[in-house]
Order: structure tokens, then sequence, then C-alpha cells
């Protein structure tokens, strides 16, 4: 008799590293984080601003909120206390709103959760705890989905590794046909391994090289797909694009227009381009797509992790700032993330963020900035160390100045023309 193996159970949650790579939401872990932060389970977010609300969270829940429990100075012992009910609840991970209780985190929270070892999260202003919320349940969604959708592949086709190796090659082999304009060759070549071949108008999925794996095959007739130079590749009739959009949902990627099969080539580019529009948006309105600081989450060399469909528009072969200045979100997330910056400048009528422009400019060198400016140099560095402050980030990092330096151009300007 043959031995039974149990399917394992679906699982509902994600990891904390999926939700904090939704880059729409601009966070960012700023103290607690180690080698493992990512790997954290989350199963609900949910906000609160009680003083005790252990009582009410159950395990694996990111806990958020503004701080309002917390009346005048936030001792380290107050902190520390509050902390480690949270780590007792098995709490996931504390997420601070800043600019409403704080405009930014206290030291003494910070210096808890470091000390406890509890993931601390930085939430934008712009940012509504309901989003987190609702993102959170949006990708726990897709990966019920895609574990469904796995494993009814895996049931209707019990295949080795080997033959799935070797269809993954053959399905690959048949869409360049596709490409190259074979057509004819490419549908003697499928034959009846594989459902009928797209016809008609189509359009063209293009994703990152590291999400081969999400069931694309799945898909049926209509659909050709396969990893070509690098990165996947789907080729969908029309009435197809919904049913993947739906499979996709969570992953970042470009949509082509809608053409017909000779005009195959032109749609893998334009799927292409708005691939690349998709990673380079969300490194500049995320405020965490590329962090400095140790602990905190960094993209990997192939792209995102999750993200959204971009859709080709001809606009996207102008420069890459003129780009993603054209996004209203991206404008709105750049002006965020430099609001704490601002927001001093205004109570203090200082002139940090025109220091920090000044410095970032001349690629970070003191003298030839502070010369601009009129200043001192050491009133410079003073500067750019209160500008770190208040970002809560390692301003010497390249990926947070360059961070800086896209936000500073795309974004609206501060109320206050100096």
């Amino acid at each position: 008799m043959m031995p039974y193996f149990a399917e394992p159970a679906i699982h509902s949650w994600i990891d904390l590293d999926t939700l904090l790579r939704d880059y729409e939401l601009g966070l960012v872990v700023v103290a607690g984080g180690d080698d493992e932060t990512g790997s954290r389970t989350v199963q609900w977010v949910h906000s609160s601003d009680l003083a005790d609300p252990a009582p009410f969270l159950t395990p694996r829940t990111v806990l958020l909120t503004t701080g309002e429990q917390f009346k005048g100075t936030l001792g380290i012992r107050t902190a520390e206390a509050y902390v480690s009910r949270l780590v007792a609840a098995g709490t996931t991970a504390l997420g601070v709103g800043v600019g409403i209780r704080w405009d930014r985190i206290p030291p003494t929270l910070v210096e808890a959760c470091e000390r406890l070892g509890l993931p601390l999260i930085r939430v934008p202003y712009d940012t509504p705890f309901i989003a987190i919320t609702r993102a959170a349940a949006r990708l726990i969604d897709a990966a019920v989905d895609a574990q469904t959708i796995d494993r009814l592949t895996r049931s209707r086709s019990p295949k080795s590794s080997s033959f799935a190796r070797s269809e993954g090659a053959l399905a690959t082999a048949v869409l360049k046909l596709l490409i190259s304009g074979n057509r004819a060759l490419a549908e003697d070549v499928a034959g009846t391994l594989f459902p009928r071949l797209p016809r008609g108008q189509v359009s063209v999925f293009a994703f990152p090289p590291t999400q081969h794996d999400h069931g694309l095959g799945a898909l049926g007739e209509g659909t050709a797909a396969g990893v070509v130079d690098g990165r996947v590749l789907l080729v969908a009739e029309a009435a197809k694009i919904s049913a993947a959009r739906k499979l996709t949902r969570g992953l970042p990627g470009g949509l082509s227009e809608r053409g017909s099969l000779d005009d195959l080539g032109e749609l893998v580019a334009q799927a292409d381009r708005a691939l690349e529009h998709a990673r380079a948006a969300a490194i500049a309105g995320a405020g965490e797509a590329s962090q400095g600081n140790a602990g905190e989450p960094r993209p990997s060399a192939a792209g995102m992790l999750t993200g959204k469909i971009v859709e080709y528009r001809p606009a996207m072969h102008a420069g890459l700032l003129t780009l993603i200045g054209e996004s209203q979100d991206a404008r709105r997330r750049a002006s965020g993330f430099l609001s704490p910056v601002r927001s001093h400048d205004q109570r203090h009528s200082d002139e940090i963020e025109h220091s920090l422009e000044a410095w970032l400019r001349h690629n970070g060198q003191l003298s030839p900035a502070a010369e601009e400016l009129g200043i001192h140099r050491h009133t410079l560095r003073a500067r750019i160390r209160t500008a770190a402050s208040l970002l809560q980030r390692d301003i010497d990092s390249p990926d947070t100045r360059a961070e800086l330096w896209t936000a500073m151009r795309i974004a609206a300007p501060p109320a206050t023309q100096r």
C-alpha cells in the first residue's frame, strides 16, 4: 500500500518583510530589527492607543499606535513596561504613526524596542492605519490564493521535478517562437502538450526574474508564458487579462497595450518599460525601498517582492525623474518623506532643507557646499546631523541620499520659500 503524505495546511499569514515591501505604505524599521525580522509572521494588523492593549491582542499581530496614551514625556521605564507587555503577547512588530502625537518616535521607545527585540516601525503621517490593515488583508488573501492555485495545479497534474523543468523549458521555447514571429512552428511545437495558444488581440505582462513560480500555466487556453532573458513574460488574449491580474495580485509587473501577434516584439518592449517604471516609482515613492539603517530591509538585486501591475503609456519614454514626478502618489510620498525637515524649518525658522539640498548637490562635500551657503562647514555639518535625526535615516547611505535627492526634485515646494 502506498504511504499517505498529508498536504501541508494552507496558511493565512505573511512574512513581515512582505508587508514592509508594500512600497505605497512607506513603512521603515527603525529599531529592534535583526536578520530574522523579515521572516516574523503577520496574521493581522490592529491599531490601539490603549496603555495596555496586550489583553486584546492575538499573537503574530502588528500593533499600530499614535502614542496618545502616553501623557507628557515618555520615560524609559514606562516605555520598557509597554514594550514588555507587547512582547509577552506575541506581537510581531510595533508601528508608530508620526506627526500626530510625536513628530518623531521618542528615543526611549526606540531604546526599549531595541533592548527587548521588538521591531519598531515608523509610519509616515500620510499613511492611514486603515491602509496598512487593508494592505495586510490583501497580501494575506494573495498568499492564500497562490497556495490554493499551486495545490490545485499539483493535484491535477502530478509530475516529477525533472519533468516540470522540461515542460517549463518547452513552454519558454514556444513563447520565444511566438515573439520571433514563427507562429506556425510554435503551434507545432506546442502540439497537444499545451492549451491553445493566444490568438487575436493580445497583451504582454512582464515580471521580475525572482518571481518565476506564480502558476501562470493555470490560466489555460489563450495564454503563453515562460522565462525569457531573465524575466517572466506572459502573452494573454484580451479575455484572459483580468484573470492574469488576479493570479498575479501583489506582484510588481508591467502590462503592455493591446495589439496583434504581429506586434508582439513591440508589446514585449512596452511591458519591459512598464516594469522598469514600476520598480523606479516604488523606489522613489516608498520611503523605504532602499534603506541604510542597520536591521532594515533592503530590496533584492532582482527588484521588489511585492507591488502592483503598471500599464504602459508613451510618456514612459521620458526621463526617469520626469516620469516619477508625473505620479501624484509619488509627489505625495516625497512631500511626506520631507515633512519632518520642513516642519522643523517652519517652527524654528531654520534652513535644514536648503542646506541639505546644497550638500547633496555637492556630492556630500562640506566645504564647497558651506562656501555656497555662506556658512562655516561645522555649521553645515550640524545641520546635516539635524536632518538625519529628523528623518531617522542614515544620511551617509548612498540609498538615502538618492532617495532624498529624488524627493526634493519631485515634491511640491515648501509652504514658505526662502
